[in-house]
């Protein structure tokens, strides 16, 4: 299998013809480390042309304009759309991912490969990956997952200050808008769903240049659980560590997480070839993801 890098394509199978390829792959001392990357069969760049011309947009616009314009790889290469840098240590998998990249595809892959093209694991075994709650941030064991809740908050407003006009009163306020939330980028949305458009966009016209739009979404399961209900929440909570960067907050019938995030993930610098590189440093990855590793056991958040 790693004499020929062919074999070790997977096509996605969906509309977009994606397909992941296992690049690299580097046994360490006590670890597994690998790079993966995802692209299109077909594919095509976007660029914008930085020669202006003069068009006419309408009846009465004319407007100097950049043209846009659309290029295929170079014969015999492909356009990223995404990479993944995974580390497995023990039963432990650590992955940074780029672009278009998801988790999901990671699992996938690896499904493929341990079952189907290599036949390391028996056709019919489960594999999923799972993510991991910090251990930190539990009292006890929680039981089965009874809430999930996200907290973020719109991006702040710029201050705009007109020269010899005094500036705005400020006075500090707490606004209880609603207990219902959801992701940074979708908080207006939410608000519209809940307010209607016209009173949220007054709300938000209200806003003073140090206040913003602060949101909390909560869901909960009562009554009767089954034990589809549980896995289902227990899958949402591992959902939302791809989908948002936001604090996830669980809590349980035996307990729950403290004001921290739920979910064990952390930000770690990484070397690029260049600046603005979406390409990270092969080696460099390995050592930053397992001082991960070392740093999670040190401070009880993971087993080792």
């Amino acid at each position: 299998m790693w004499e020929r890098a062919q074999d070790r394509f997977f096509d996605l199978s969906d509309a977009a013809e994606r397909q992941v390829v296992l690049n690299k792959v580097a046994d360490l001392s006590s670890a597994v480390f690998g790079e993966m990357c995802l692209f299109q069969k077909q594919d095509f760049q976007a660029l914008l042309e930085m020669q202006t011309s003069k068009v006419q947009l309408s009846n009465i616009t004319k407007a100097e304009i950049f043209n846009l314009a659309e290029r295929a790889a170079p014969n015999n290469s492909k356009f990223i759309r995404g990479l993944c840098y995974w580390l497995v240590i023990g039963n432990h998998l650590f992955f940074v991912k780029t672009q278009s990249m998801t988790a999901d595809i990671l699992n996938v892959y690896m499904d493929w490969l341990l079952k189907i093209r290599t036949s390391a694991l028996d056709v019919n075994a489960s594999f999923a990956l799972q993510a991991e709650f910090d251990r930190t941030q539990v009292t006890g064991d929680i039981g089965d997952i009874t809430r999930l809740k996200v907290s973020g908050k719109s991006a702040s407003p710029i201050m705009v200050m007109a020269g010899d006009e005094p500036p705005p009163k400020s006075v500090a306020t707490s606004r209880t808008v609603t207990d219902r939330a959801f992701y940074t980028e979708t908080a207006r949305k939410v608000a519209e769903i809940i307010f209607g458009r016209e009173r949220t966009d007054a709300l938000v016209d209200s806003l003073g240049p140090s206040e913003y739009l602060a949101v909390e979404a909560a869901v909960k399961v009562r009554g009767r659980r089954t034990a589809e209900s549980r896995e289902k929440l227990r899958k949402l909570a591992e959902d939302l560590a791809d989908l948002t960067d936001d604090k996830v907050q669980i809590e349980g019938k035996d307990g729950k997480l403290s004001d921290e995030d739920a979910i064990l993930r952390t930000r770690m610098p990484f070397n690029q070839p260049h600046a603005g590189s979406s390409i990270l440093e092969f080696d460099n990855v390995a050592d930053q993801l397992q001082e991960v590793y070392s740093r999670f056991v040190r401070d009880g958040k993971i087993e080792a």
